[in-house]
């Protein structure tokens, strides 16, 4: 299996694993609505990952197990998020070993700080609440 045909399959069992914890949990994860993108050409329509609508929450799911592109990954969905998602909240969720290394990690609270600064931003377009979390945090919070 290659690469790129093993980024997706880790990422949908990812997904698969955060959908059953969602619904374990008593909530009904949706697909958002669409929107575009900032790095959007007018064409093709992006959504998270997992809505839950109730509480107008949407989430993005990153799973990483290697070292490489994604470590922009965290940046760019934030600010894609802050500026085109409308939504209460947004939640990156960031799966996989490689969260976990020096690497890793230093992007982790990067992120976290980055979202704390677009968070404090008056009227944004985007999503009211921005929040970075590794997977461990996210099965706590949403017991």
């Amino acid at each position: 299996m290659g690469d790129g045909a093993k980024a997706n399959y880790t990422g949908k069992s990812f997904e698969k694993e955060v959908q059953k914890l969602l619904i374990e949990r008593g909530y009904n994860p949706q697909k958002p609505p669409r929107y575009e993108a900032v790095w959007g050409t007018g064409r093709q329509r992006n959504q998270a990952d997992k809505w839950l609508e109730g509480d107008d929450t949407q989430i993005e799911l990153k799973y990483q197990s290697v070292p490489g592109t994604c470590d922009q990954k965290p940046f760019a969905e934030l600010w894609n998020a802050s500026r085109k998602i409308s939504c209460q909240q947004y939640v990156l969720v960031l799966g996989g070993p490689h969260w976990e290394t020096t690497r890793g990690n230093n992007i982790y609270e990067e992120s976290k700080q980055m979202a704390e600064w677009l968070n404090a931003i008056p009227n944004k377009t985007g999503a009211k609440k921005l929040s970075v979390m590794k997977y461990s945090e996210f099965k706590e919070w949403k017991k």
